[in-house]
């Protein structure tokens, strides 16, 4: 399927095409200015055969007393040269020997005198004009002979100038086309980088101070905005009102099976309902629309769950070493990002030895945090079950195994990716968590 030509090309090939009228036009005018000025002196010249024409006599017997008003057969200017051919003989004046040529057709042809080309001995190039008539006695002829030079030489400065003429003209419709192409597409350049703007959440809506012919456009973003935004808030009031008439049934049966001595089976399954339910509400607050996506720091984030961690494990004296940026943004809400990083770093603490390292690398436009502790780690087999909801590797302590299947959700919705890996370094788990970056916010 051919792709469709894009506005540049579209531009630039309608420039081009007016660029073409005018050189055009201009290569019309240097014709015509050839053929006037051939025209001009074949003119000049069918006056001269005109007057030896006149010498020839109805017997063939050429007056050569009759050319006193031709004043160029006093002193013949290099190049020129007359002749006349009748049944009584030949008259000529400094007629050059050479090869001459009549085209047939006659080129152009005004009362029977026609054009000739040639070129003398001595190379030069000669223009001819000729005139055939019969006599009572036979054919004569009237040839007259100029150089080529008097035509080539005005038409030659002529091209010139005309062909300079088409080059600078050439050169501003060039530098037209470029500054339209610049300015002409500005603001479609500017309306992209403004979508982009709202989509990592820097702008609610786009500006509606545009040209005219984009005005509409933006509009119509802003309304689909609005519409998205408003769907999103139905869909969070909805979900905020299920877990209201959830939460009440859910807490009476937790109380009632205490109350009946149930087993720790039954309640863990209430509790692992408790925990579905809050884990889809969180994930429908989540579900960023256009224009609402938020940002939060991990550095501070992580500084937030810390200390907790470290009294949890002050038996085993761990470190937390957090190696991220002070400035570390991702384009994720605040609360997701403390979930999906308190997971994460809970998982740590609680197999490290005595250390969990973070550290951020910037990855174009996303951010790449790594999570790395000195524990045993988890066998390559068993990594993708990890992530899988309910799935735990050890039975020993509390929980249900919902951590890591959580995070990997959460992430998801944010377009990012959770990888679980070997530390080479630090010889036990390594968690590689991508988020999407805010736009021109560095590490």
């Amino acid at each position: 399927m051919k792709a469709p030509l894009s506005l540049h090309g579209r531009l630039a090939a309608l420039t081009i095409a007016v660029v073409c009228v005018p050189l055009g036009i201009a290569t019309l005018v240097i014709y015509d200015l050839v053929t006037v000025v051939s025209d001009t002196m074949d003119t000049a010249l069918d006056v001269q055969v005109r007057v030896l024409d006149q010498a020839i006599a109805p017997d063939g017997s050429f007056a050569e007393n009759h050319l006193a008003t031709l004043p160029e057969l006093v002193r013949p200017r290099p190049g020129w040269g007359w002749r006349v051919k009748t049944p009584r003989g030949e008259w000529s004046r400094a007629f050059p020997a050479g090869r001459i040529h009549y085209p047939i057709p006659h080129v152009h042809p005004i009362d029977g005198i026609y054009s000739g080309y040639g070129a003398a001995n001595s190379s030069e190039a000669l223009h001819v004009r000729r005139l055939d008539r019969r006599l009572m006695n036979g054919p004569a002829s009237v040839t007259v002979i100029a150089p080529s030079r008097l035509i080539d030489q005005p038409m030659e400065r002529v091209q010139r100038s005309v062909r300079l003429m088409q080059a600078l003209v050439l050169g501003v419709l060039v530098c037209a086309m470029a500054l339209q192409l610049h300015f002409a597409l500005r603001p479609l350049r500017i309306l992209v980088k403004a979508v982009a703007r709202v989509r990592s959440g820097e702008a609610q809506s786009l500006s509606l101070r545009q040209p005219a012919e984009l005005a509409p456009l933006a509009d119509e973003i802003n309304s689909l905005i609005e519409r998205n935004k408003a769907q999103l808030e139905t869909a969070r009031l909805n979900a905020a009102n299920l877990a209201h008439a959830v939460k009440t049934p859910l807490a009476s049966l937790v109380l009632q099976l205490e109350q009946e001595g149930a087993s720790a089976s039954s309640r863990a399954l209430v509790e692992q309902i408790s925990a579905q339910v809050a884990h889809h509400l969180r994930r429908a607050r989540s579900a960023g629309g256009l224009g609402g996506r938020p940002q939060a720091d991990a550095h501070a984030v992580v500084e937030t769950i810390r200390p907790v961690l470290v009294r949890l494990r002050r038996d085993r004296s761990l470190e937390i070493d957090n190696q991220l940026p002070a400035s570390c943004l991702v384009a994720v809400d605040h609360g997701d990002l403390g979930e999906m990083l308190g997971n994460l770093l809970e998982n740590a603490c609680r197999y490290a030895e005595r250390r969990v390292r973070l550290q951020a690398v910037e990855e174009g436009g996303a951010v790449t945090l790594v999570i790395e502790d000195d524990g045993c780690g988890i066998p390559d087999d068993q990594k993708a079950d990890v992530l899988q909801p309910g799935v735990r590797l050890d039975e020993v302590n509390v929980g249900y195994g919902f951590g890591l299947a959580i995070v990997r959700e959460l992430v998801e919705l944010y377009d990012g990716t959770l990888i679980l890996a070997d530390s080479a370094e630090l010889g036990g788990l390594r968690t590689i968590l991508r988020l999407p970056r805010p736009a021109a916010s560095p590490v």
